[in-house]
């Protein structure tokens, strides 16, 4: 089922994206006429007339694509503060302007004349929204990358391939203190039973959200998550690789 929703789904996004940009193009063209209007009947004419709304609806623009750019590196949100106060003080300026420079009392007529800046606004929103599920889609099913598994510090020993028991890793170090090593002093473990060799079916189960979302695991992660070898890893991603063409 997940191969058959792809390519519905890519269409779907394309068509959000093509909607969004038609819908925001054409709200910032009705605004920029307002604005220009407003300008026009305020002490300007000429050029100074038909930069003036540039000011105006620019800080929306460019807030926006702060926004975008800020979802997409996944930035925290405190940083992100700056993009929402510049956006919504644009936003705040371009919709006085474009009901001020309508003549008369009519509330129909302003509310029309408020539309342009608010829909601009209100499509980059969806879109902007859209746009964070995908990333944090994307994210969560990219190769390797699961933190949530495991603490920072097990999870790259982990992808280093490094035994997260090594002596001396877990102590404590203080500041200035020179290095030196340390001998383990936990408790000797008795020697067990050789463990069950990893099969196909316990890689499938661990990747079941990997290959639900058709992402491929890669070496380092299968090698990560089910400690075996090089060569074992590269067996079990052959098996998920065709275990993924099936489906």
């Amino acid at each position: 089922m997940t191969a058959i929703l792809r390519v519905p789904r890519r269409a779907a996004l394309i068509a959000v994206s093509v909607l969004v940009a038609a819908a925001s193009l054409t709200s910032f063209a009705e605004s920029y006429r307002g604005l220009y209007l407003w300008a026009a009947r305020h002490g300007l004419s000429g050029p100074w007339a038909v930069a003036w709304p540039l000011q105006v609806d620019t800080f929306i623009a460019v807030g926006e694509l702060a926004l975008f750019v800020a979802l997409a590196d996944r930035w925290l949100p405190r940083s992100r503060m700056a993009a929402w106060t510049v956006t919504l003080a644009g936003l705040a300026v371009s919709v006085a302007g474009n009901v001020g420079h309508v003549t008369g009392h009519s509330l129909t007529d302003r509310g029309t004349a408020a539309v342009p800046p608010l829909a601009a606004a209100s499509a980059l929103a969806v879109g902007l929204g859209v746009l964070k599920r995908v990333v944090g889609a994307h994210h969560r099913s990219a190769p390797g990358a699961h933190p949530e598994s495991a603490p920072e510090g097990a999870l790259a020993l982990a992808l280093a391939g490094a035994p997260e028991s090594a002596p001396g890793l877990n102590s404590r170090v203080h500041p200035g203190a020179p290095l030196e090593r340390t001998r383990d002093r936990s408790p000797k473990r008795t020697r067990s039973a050789p463990a069950a060799p990893v099969t196909g079916d316990d890689a499938e189960r661990e990747f079941m959200t990997d290959l639900a979302s058709g992402t491929l695991p890669s070496l380092r992660s299968i090698r990560a998550r089910m400690h075996v070898g090089q060569d074992r890893a590269r067996q079990l991603r052959e098996h998920l690789e065709t275990v993924t063409a099936r489906t």
